[in-house]
């Protein structure tokens, strides 16, 4: 009653692979050693400077920018330019029932003494228009999260 040395083998094969060790990490969508300081605006017309407020704070907290700021006269590295557009967006479920929904787009540019440095959209949906844009100003944060590995 052996066990055959090829169903030996691949059960060792199989071990040995499932005990390699896994490398999350991620770069950084843009140098941020040179481009530490960054000047936030949002251009909107269905929300205030809320928006702009909401995003220089998520950045400040979440992104490889060292400095994040709304000051026109404040010196920067880069200045994230956003345009925000939120919609009323109704869909129909299911059961034939209207839902309130919104659409949220951020569309973002990262310009450095007027050269292009980076760009990028994101889309969001949900149930009001704050939480629609917060959505995706969210997507903007993710797209410039801090340097990492694990």
């Amino acid at each position: 009653m052996g066990v055959p040395v090829r169903s030996l083998a691949f059960g060792a094969l199989l071990f040995a692979c499932s005990c390699a060790p896994l490398t999350y990490s991620d770069e950084g969508a843009v140098d941020f050693q040179k481009y530490a300081t960054v000047r936030v605006t949002v251009t909107s017309t269905s929300t205030g400077s809320e928006a702009a407020n909401y995003l220089a704070s998520e950045l400040a907290k979440s992104s490889g920018f060292a400095t994040v700021t709304l000051d026109p006269a404040a010196p920067v590295d880069a200045v994230l330019n956003v345009t925000l557009e939120v919609v009323f967006a109704p869909t129909v479920d299911d059961q034939g029932q209207s839902i309130d929904s919104y659409s949220a787009t951020a569309d973002y540019a990262l310009m450095a003494s007027s050269a292009h440095v980076d760009s990028g959209e994101t889309t969001a949906t949900a149930s009001t228009d704050i939480l629609a844009a917060e959505s995706a100003l969210d997507g903007v944060v993710t797209h410039y999260v801090a340097p990492y590995r694990l």
